[in-house]
């Protein structure tokens, strides 16, 4: 036995090579990895810019201006700006394939629940970033958040300035999205995982179990497949220095209470036109409807037996999301800014 083989075994990496299907290698079915990648390009670019940010209210603005004139630390953060909306693409990416392939129908419908935690959890990782730019999009972020959490009654009262008067709102957003969050995504990233390396890589939609089977024992190691993922994570490394490098994010001027002068960071432009018809409680109302849509693949998933219709299904609502999603976005897009607090 090789030493290289003895040390293998010794850390464990062994226990990588078990099968997956000769599918799994194409950048499709790679999409979750490459996210995995650019979200760790996120923690650490996130972790150095923690020891130049000051989250008192006073001055927080002041620190992320010092960060944004540094030309070291200036890239970095538009390293973090670009990684965290290019992850957020591919997330979304990546569940959509999941979606058309049928890859959340059982055994993996707990795989599929722990990614639909995972988008939630990056969904406020993103708010919070926002919010600690304490530029006037971030403090006008900062409201919208009080405000939801207002109407939610006692279940939000944690997320109310006058919950504590030792510790600014600022601050509490800067301890979520620091050490709450990423705690709670490393977690239901390892769930997540497991549940991938259990029930294996989900088959092609409408292969017969002896085809994946077969598959299965044509196809290479998980091991060799990191090799892909590495490969398609140097493609993305790069792209992410090209952005960071010609296209560095803004900074607004410090906040000005009561205006509304901006609208939300795109990922969030969904709920605009929902807020703009029915108020602050527009946004509860749509990422319900959000969460009961995701929710309602699975549960198709379960009942309808028939694989044909079940892809049929599954596809057209998917599809009718998809037009749904780009019309909220393209309206928010070209309507003028609203106040709504």
């Amino acid at each position: 036995m090789s030493k290289w083989k003895k040390w293998r075994e010794a850390i464990g990496l062994a226990a990588l090579d078990y099968p997956v299907p000769t599918h799994a290698n194409s950048f499709w079915c790679s999409l979750g990895g490459v996210t995995l990648f650019c979200f760790s390009v996120t923690i650490v670019t996130g972790i150095i810019l923690t020891q130049f940010y000051n989250p008192a209210p006073q001055i927080a603005h002041a620190s992320v201006r010092y960060i944004s004139a540094a030309t070291g630390l200036k890239f970095v953060r538009s390293l973090h700006h670009w990684s965290a909306n290019l992850g957020f693409m591919l997330l979304i990416a990546h569940m959509l394939r999941v979606m058309f392939s049928g890859a959340f129908r059982p055994p993996r419908v707990i795989t599929y629940l722990a990614g639909l935690a995972l988008l939630f959890v990056v969904f406020q990782t993103f708010f919070t970033g926002t919010v600690l730019k304490w530029d006037q999009e971030g403090y006008e972020a900062m409201e919208h958040f009080v405000a939801v959490n207002k109407l939610l009654g006692p279940l939000g009262a944690v997320f109310q300035e006058d919950f504590t008067l030792s510790t600014s709102m600022l601050a509490r957003m800067y301890g979520l999205h620091v050490g709450g969050l990423p705690l709670l995504l490393f977690l239901l990233i390892v769930v997540h995982l497991f549940y991938v390396k259990h029930f294996g890589i989900a088959p092609k939609p409408f292969q017969s179990q002896a085809d994946y089977q077969s598959s299965l024992s044509q196809g290479a190691t998980f091991s060799r497949h990191s090799i892909g993922l590495l490969k398609y994570g140097s493609v993305l490394l790069i792209i992410l220095l090209g952005l960071a490098f010609f296209f560095q994010p803004g900074l607004l001027d410090a906040p000005k209470p009561g205006i509304e002068v901006t609208k939300p960071p795109w990922l969030f432009w969904i709920f605009y036109p929902i807020e703009s018809a029915m108020g602050i409680s527009g946004i509860l109302v749509g990422s319900a409807v959000l969460c009961a849509g995701f929710l309602l693949i699975p549960v198709l998933g379960m009942t309808i037996k028939d694989e044909k219709k079940f892809f049929r299904v599954v596809k057209v609502l998917v599809v009718i999301g998809l037009i749904v999603w780009i019309a909220l976005m393209a309206k928010t897009y070209f309507s003028p800014v609203m106040q709504h607090i």
